[in-house]
């Protein structure tokens, strides 16, 4: 009889994430982080670098690590979602508050 010395099969094998599913995560965050704060010290001109820039910057980022084969894409698609959230939350506050505002008194 023969000992196995560490032979995982394929399907339990540890994937790697993609780099540029990481990053698409790490700038979803940072934009969210900035938002929230910009938010909490109610600021009244948001920097349009966390609402719109970063977003998109790493939803694309997100969907270049999707099309990675063999990697993990478990943040490529946190990176994406949160990135869709903000800008959806974007336009969203946008639109409200267009619809919002009464200019006849």
């Amino acid at each position: 009889m023969e000992l196995e010395i560490n032979n995982m099969s394929k399907g339990k094998q540890r994937k790697l994430p993609t780099i540029s599913g990481f990053l698409s995560f790490l700038i979803a965050l940072m934009a969210l982080a900035g938002i929230n704060v910009a938010l909490l010290i109610d600021i009244d001109d948001f920097p349009e670098m966390f609402l719109i820039t970063l977003p998109i910057v790493g939803f694309f980022l997100g969907l270049f690590g999707l099309i990675t084969s063999k990697r993990s894409r478990l943040y490529a698609l946190w990176g994406i979602g949160i990135s869709l959230f903000i800008l959806v939350f974007t336009f969203l506050m946008i639109g409200i508050s267009w619809v919002g505002i009464n200019p006849k008194p």
